[in-house]
């Protein structure tokens, strides 16, 4: 079957010469002399009653600009004349010894023209137009201007500067210039073949599934809803496709589903006829939005508990590298690193100050991942267990294993993580026994319950955090140096909220709306003054300081007009009355005095010990002459500092 094409042609000799290239080609043509707004409403006309054109060739170019504009994004081919066809109809107007005048819709530079009337030395007034409005203006000052004779492209120009007595010479795209355009036609009518075959292929594929399938491009446009997906819903393919998701508000289901293009996982979502487990992924290119893919199936009562069990259990990554707040080049670094990070399945080693976000980047390389995406993100602080429970809890244990074990035994996080990700944040607290165990996992990729003998493969990719320098914990014989190169592959290193004051206002101005939606107050702007206040503070617990201090200001403020006057009280009681753990830190280190958290008798002894050893750095026998303790006692005191 010949594919259809439309054109506008500006004058008589051009429609001649396109019927006669067009024979060479494959093309039904339909041929319309008309420019301007008379060839915007004849193409309008055509596109309403259409069931599929392929390419539409407009020649002259302001005419193609109208329907541009007008008719908006649709497979257009220009064939309007080039500067070769240009010199010929200036050496033309040359003979006539006459003032030229050019009349130039923009389709050929206006420095261009110029170089080639110097090159045939021609001194010619130049008029640019886009519509046949301004056509007429050119016109009237070409006559006041003293022009005698004209270069243009359409009979339409030809009879306005006639009306004014001026001779006329046409600028008419040549055999060379038409047979470009219809190759470039040819090729866009052979794309759109590919295209069709392609759609029709995905298409069969997605009827003959037993899932759900909606496919929507980059400008929430459904292009494909299959059978199932209709089913659903209750709708009829046709009824859909080729609608936005602003049309889709007859059935509202459909237009929950559709009202966001995040990410997201194993989700229940309700249809009317009945409740569907779904899965949506953002098709990117070169990190550029192209579109959506939904797929979904009916959830069974087994998978509607276990999707919920897995939500409540907190083993889904929340965010994503688009939630990170940022317009500091060394975090937007830090970002780009991550993302090229993200789909490998390479151990990630995450160094930054408490508060600096490392959660929140280490969620957003899990839903980078094309597969892991799909599958647990388990987090366990390694800080928050004793040796014995983070062994338990990292690789589970068997029925009777000890004392109190459950009955059937309980799997480990790496079990749980198997095939997503395991985030071991403050891992610098790991204790040497769970470190060993760790490395053994890493090196095997399999695990073995306590109590058991029976190894589990498990496949999972560690993202472990450290609030300090792991490569000195190593120097220093705190760190297995086997373990530290096993999990800095890739490696972060997050920067504190100083070094990113360019970022707090922002910040700020995102938590204000946060917590006075929250908090039912008014969202005022803040002054100037009172952000620079805020952005040049020390905020030494970094963003998690900065979004606790800000919810409690909002908390506290009346209504939220009043929130500049406390924010600024605040700031003086957060910085002025209580010194930072960093200014103790500080202050330690200018004097003999050292700073210890209330706790058992035992810890604190331990915890002096351990800090008198850093801060005199001294070795273990004057330091046990130093301390009136015997050296073994010193060493015990020291280990359990630790």
């Amino acid at each position: 079957m010949s594919n259809k094409i439309v054109l506008t042609s500006p004058d008589r000799k051009t429609t001649r010469l396109l019927e006669k290239v067009r024979k060479e080609y494959d093309f039904k043509i339909d041929a319309y002399e008309a420019t301007f707004d008379d060839a915007v409403e004849l193409i309008r006309g055509k596109v309403a009653h259409r069931e599929h054109w392929d390419p539409i060739i407009a020649t002259g170019g302001a005419t193609l600009g109208l329907l541009r504009d007008n008719l908006g994004r649709m497979p257009w081919v220009n064939i309007f004349p080039t500067e070769y066809d240009l010199v010929i109809a200036l050496e033309q107007a040359k003979k006539t010894k006459k003032t030229i005048g050019l009349f130039n819709p923009g389709q050929i530079d206006t420095e261009a023209i110029k170089a080639v009337c110097s090159a045939i030395q021609i001194d010619a007034h130049i008029y640019r137009y886009n519509s046949w409005k301004e056509v007429l203006v050119q016109v009237e000052k070409a006559y006041q201007d003293g022009v005698e004779v004209a270069i243009g492209a359409g009979e339409k120009i030809s009879s306005a500067v006639e009306r004014k007595n001026i001779q006329y010479v046409s600028v008419t795209s040549g055999e060379y210039t038409i047979r470009r355009a219809f190759k470039y036609a040819q090729l866009l009518v052979d794309l759109k073949r590919n295209e069709k075959v392609s759609h029709e292929c995905i298409k069969t594929i997605a009827d003959s599934t037993h899932e759900g399938m909606i496919h929507l491009n980059e400008n929430r446009i459904l292009v494909n809803f299959n059978a199932n997906a209709a089913k659903f819903f209750g709708l009829h393919e046709k009824d859909v496709i080729g609608k936005s998701v602003q049309d889709l508000s007859g059935c509202p289901s459909l237009a929950a589903l559709l009202k966001d293009f995040d990410q997201k996982l194993n989700f229940l979502h309700h249809t009317p006829k009945g409740t569907i487990l779904v899965n949506k992924v953002p098709i990117l290119h070169n990190h550029q939005f192209r579109g959506i893919m939904i797929n979904f199936k009916e959830a069974n009562q087994e998978e509607w508990e276990k999707t919920r069990a897995t939500g409540t259990k907190g083993l889904v990554a929340k965010h994503h590298f688009r939630d990170i707040i940022n317009n500091n080049s060394k975090m937007s670094e830090v970002i780009t690193m991550a993302m090229r990070y993200a789909n490998t399945d390479c151990n990630v080693l995450i160094k930054g100050e408490t508060g600096t976000g490392k959660e929140l980047i280490s969620q957003s390389i899990h839903n980078g991942h094309r597969q892991r995406s799909r599958k647990p993100f388990v987090a366990v602080n390694c800080a928050s267990l004793d040796g014995s429970l983070l062994n338990s809890e990292l690789f589970g244990y068997s029925e009777g294993a000890f004392t109190g074990a459950s009955k059937g035994g309980k799997p480990g996080l790496f079990e749980i993580a198997h095939g997503g990700t395991l985030f071991l944040d403050e891992i610098d607290k790991m204790k040497k026994d769970v470190q060993a165990n760790l490395l053994r996992v890493i090196q095997e990729k399999e695990i073995r319950r306590i109590g058991s003998d029976q190894v589990v493969s498990v496949d999972v990719r560690i993202i472990a955090a450290s609030n300090e320098d792991l490569l000195d914990l190593v120097r220093k014989g705190e760190f297995r140096e086997d373990l530290y190169y096993r999990l800095n592959v890739l490696k972060l290193t997050l920067p504190p909220l100083r070094e990113r004051r360019g970022d707090i206002p922002h910040l700020v101005r995102v938590y204000l709306q946060k917590y006075t939606e929250k908090y039912n107050k008014i969202n005022i702007e803040l002054p100037a003054a009172v952000l620079d206040k805020i952005s040049h503070c020390e905020w030494y617990g970094n963003i998690r300081q900065l979004n606790h201090f800000i919810e409690r200001c909002v908390v506290l403020c009346d209504d939220g007009n009043d929130l500049p006057e406390i924010i600024l009280m605040m700031l003086e009681e957060e910085f002025s009355t209580r010194p930072t753990l960093h200014a103790r830190e500080e202050e330690e280190q200018d004097n003999d005095t050292i700073n210890v958290r209330i706790r058992s008798l035992e810890e604190m002894n331990a915890e002096i010990v351990h800090r008198v050893k850093a801060k005199t750095k001294i070795s273990n026998g004057e330091l046990a002459l130093m301390m009136g303790i015997s050296r073994p006692t010193l060493l015990k005191m020291l280990k359990s500092g630790r």
